[in-house]
């Protein structure tokens, strides 16, 4: 029994430290854009008063807006990439946005002459941070971005990871929780304060 218990204590070990070394970045990222979320004041996190806005106009040939989705059409004539949200056509009008962290394009099109124009929204370092921290494409039943569905699934992973390190780390408290009996407490705490925003908040 203390020979499983022992490399069982091994194994949580070599996770902790591998999933951290893994997750070093990652950690980092969202640590950092979740402060910038939380405190929107600060000056050094400005990126909306920090953007840039340009409009144009532009003509998209026949051919672009007779496919199935005219809106790839319009995004292939433009050379432009990203998430495809807020998406409304009639038969006379097409109107979208495309989002890739860092820069949004606004556009609308008139089915019948092909004229149409483009408002976009550049932000700096920070904005493009922010947007990371949730960028999901959750705006629509399935993202239609290729770069969405990896972002998503690099943080299922990295939720996961957390889990797990989480996990490892009570193991490794455990094994010598006689020595570190403040253990107790901080666990104590933290249920309390998480069952308080689940249950009572």
């Amino acid at each position: 029994m203390k020979m499983k218990s022992t490399a069982l204590h091994n194994l949580s070990r070599r996770l902790h430290i591998h999933l951290g070394l893994f997750f070093l970045l990652f950690i980092w990222l969202f640590s950092l854009t979740g402060l910038i979320l939380n405190h929107g004041d600060w000056k050094f996190a400005s990126f909306w008063e920090e953007r840039q806005e340009i409009g144009a106009d532009f003509s998209v040939p026949r051919s672009a807006l007779m496919q199935d989705h005219p809106e790839t059409g319009v995004m292939e004539f433009l050379k432009i990439s990203g998430q495809v949200q807020n998406l409304r056509q009639t038969s006379e009008m097409l109107e979208f946005r495309v989002e890739s962290p860092g820069i949004l394009y606004d556009l609308h099109i008139d089915l019948i002459s092909g004229s149409g124009s483009k408002k976009v929204v550049t932000y700096n370092v920070w904005g493009k941070l922010r947007t990371l921290h949730t960028f999901n494409g959750t705006e629509n039943a399935t993202p239609n971005w290729w770069l969405t569905n990896i972002w998503r699934f690099t943080m299922d992973v990295v939720a996961i990871g957390f889990i797990i390190m989480s996990i490892t780390s009570w193991i490794m408290w455990y094994k010598v929780r006689k020595d570190y009996k403040m253990g107790y407490l901080i666990l104590a705490s933290s249920f309390v304060l998480a069952g308080y925003f689940i249950f009572w908040s």
